[in-house]
């Protein structure tokens, strides 16, 4: 083990700090105009060639200003957010070497005898600042209040120590008291008992904090400046602060905006989200000396952080854009069913949760009818790529997209949504697409088979820490529940390879009618001649349907005798009883224990095979009896 300590400088630390010290020598040569302008210029180099940093500002500017914009207007504003930015960080620089003529020509406080006063005679004046303008001025300010005994700002220290030093010397070098977050809140919180002025930047993403709107899209935000605010015991006053750009070399900082908070706000999260309201206040008034070149509303593997319910009632009631979740279907529909519980996870994870589908037009429809866990749906196989459709002016004008998960493994769909991007992507690790996803799950190469929706659940909780609610990702789909009909379906959506022979359907259909009961044959439209001609030939009444308008055919009342594929999921998760012949596929996998359709297989070496078209001499499934599947469905819960 290593005795170096985490504050201990390392060679690059000690580079960081020699190129730190050089630029801020530099630095000091100039005039601020001079460096405003030095930033500018690398305003738009970073704006020219950083397109990632291109992508997140206009996706916060969509946020923040309209989520329709796009085209040449969005591209100006971003242009001129990154040159702003880039200008203001340059003279942050220059801010703590300035001499009190530069300072006071270059610098403006509006507000400073409100501002002085919030923080005399015991009382503590609680700045609540966002990062926009050049707010480093507000370390340099604190000769401006003579007559406040203490002053100070919380703020993140540096992973480099020498750094760390070194700022933190500049910022406390005119009596502004620094406090560290990883230092621990005993310091600030005394500060805020005996009085005073305290800043705190509380525009920064936490995933810590309290998710609340923020320019109406939820974020994780600080509860620092409400936790202070209570601690002050009524002798504290909310104040939103910030800085704004005037002219070249020229801020304003504006100190006497004080967030009053209505009658019966008293809980941390209700003086939160105040305090939110009245930053986007602030904000708005000069919107491009943000700092918007930051991931404001970003995801991470932890989609949908545990929260008390009064948390989510102010999220619930006061959102504006939802946070929105793509997920990309498998291109087979067997596949994609396993993936609806899924679905129902996912919408009910968080108040905002928005699920929007890309899935083969053949899936479509069936999507469409899943409206409590479905927003949208678009295609991945039609003329228009799936991202295009995603950003269709009815989609657009809901926001940026937030999180993909990815379950094809088409490059080309893939390849459609990065112009979506900045997302958050989770896929298999497996996918031939793994090396762009951030968080990557695989199958358990241990232990018994499990179907492979509870294995999609295990992946929710295991990779991103969601609740798993069962009985809301297994709910039974609504069918009809007033369909008493015995169905057969003998057409697979896998291949050839689950087929049972037609004289084994003539024998079960002549046992069920023997019984007194009345057969349809069911088929999907792919089948549709098929179909038609086994059930003249059985003489019963055909069927067709998609997969769309089963669930308004058959219900919990109905049976179903089918050979394995699509059909008889979607009967398995309407309570369909019945029984299913099982051949390329292992049942584990595909239907769960309490099933009432029971799964029929003959054990041979070659079971289950996985292919869709048998190459043994004979068919595994011919060995299966009609007895056997009635047999089977009898035996269901």
């Amino acid at each position: 083990m290593s005795d170096t300590s985490p504050d201990t400088p390392t060679w690059k630390h000690k580079a960081s700090a020699a190129g730190y010290k050089a630029l801020c020598k530099l630095l000091n040569l100039g005039d601020i105009r001079l460096i405003a302008v030095i930033g500018r210029l690398a305003g738009y180099l970073v704006w020219a060639c950083v397109p990632s940093r291109r992508r997140i500002v206009a996706r916060n500017l969509r946020i923040v200003v309209d989520p329709m914009l796009r085209g040449a207007k969005l591209s100006a504003m971003v242009r001129r957010n990154i040159v702003r930015t880039s200008m203001n960080m340059a003279c942050a620089l220059k801010t703590g070497m300035m001499n009190d003529r530069e300072f006071k020509r270059s610098i403006t406080i509006v507000g400073r005898d409100f501002f002085e006063q919030a923080g005399m005679d015991g009382h503590t004046g609680i700045s609540c600042i966002p990062h926009a303008g050049n707010w480093e001025i507000l370390a340099r300010i604190r000769p401006s209040f003579p007559k406040v005994e203490h002053f100070g700002s919380m703020y993140r220290r540096l992973a480099n120590p020498l750094l760390e030093k070194l700022v933190r010397d500049a910022r406390t070098g005119y009596g502004c008291e620094m406090f560290s977050k990883e230092d621990g809140l005993k310091g600030v919180l005394r500060l805020a008992r005996n009085g005073g002025l305290l800043g705190v930047l509380c525009d920064q993403f936490t995933q810590e904090g309290l998710f609340l709107p923020y320019f109406g899209k939820v974020t994780g935000v600080t509860p620092l400046p409400a936790l202070l605010y209570r601690r002050c015991k009524g002798n504290g006053k909310l104040i939103s602060v910030f800085t704004r750009n005037t002219a070249l070399g020229q801020w304003e900082a504006v100190m006497n905006r004080e967030i009053c908070l209505p009658e019966g706000c008293e809980s941390m999260a209700a003086i939160t989200f105040e305090i939110n309201k009245a930053i986007e206040r602030c904000q708005k008034e000069n919107i491009l000396d943000g700092l918007w070149m930051h991931h404001r509303w970003k995801a991470n593997h932890e989609l949908a952080p545990a929260q008390e319910e009064e948390v989510n009632a102010i999220a619930r009631e006061n959102f504006r854009l939802p946070f929105r979740i793509i997920v990309c279907m498998p291109e087979r529909m067997e596949s994609a069913l396993h993936i609806l519980p899924t679905l129902r996870i996912l919408k009910h994870c968080r108040v905002d949760a928005q699920i929007n589908i890309a899935c083969p037009e053949a899936q479509k429809d069936f999507w469409r009818g899943q409206a409590d866990c479905v927003d949208h749906v678009v295609t991945t196989d039609g003329e228009t790529d799936a991202g295009t459709q995603l950003e269709a002016d009815e989609l657009y004008r809901q926001g940026p997209y937030d999180y993909l998960f990815m379950f094809s493994d088409s490059r080309k769909t893939f390849k459609s949504f990065r112009r979506l991007l900045p997302l958050y992507i989770s896929g298999y690790a497996r996918s031939p697409l793994a090396r762009h996803f951030k968080t990557r799950f695989a199958s358990e190469p241990w232990g018994a088979p499990v179907c492979e929706a509870e294995e999609y659940l295990h992946h929710l909780n295991n990779s991103h820490k969601l609740t798993i609610n069962t009985d809301v990702a297994f709910a039974p789909l609504q069918g009809n529940d007033h369909d008493t009909t015995c169905y057969i379906s003998p057409f697979s959506t896998l291949g050839s390879a689950d087929n049972w022979p037609a004289e084994r359907w003539q024998e079960l259909v002549t046992i069920l009618e023997a019984r007194g009961l009345s057969v349809t044959l069911l088929a999907p439209p792919h089948h549709e001649q098929q179909a038609r001609d086994l059930a003249q030939q059985l003489n019963l009444p055909c069927r067709i349907a998609n997969w769309a308008e089963l669930p308004e055919l058959m219900g919990k009342h109905s049976t179903l005798y089918a050979v394995d594929g699509a059909l008889p999921q979607i009967a398995s998760m309407l309570g369909v009883r019945g029984s299913v012949i099982m051949a390329s596929r292992l049942a584990q996998r595909v239907y769960r224990k309490n099933s009432l359709l029971r799964p029929v297989y003959n054990h041979v070496p070659c079971h289950p095979c996985g292919q869709q078209h048998c190459d043994a001499e004979t068919a595994c499934t011919t060995a299966i009896t009609a007895q056997q599947l009635i047999d089977a469905a009898s035996k269901a819960p």
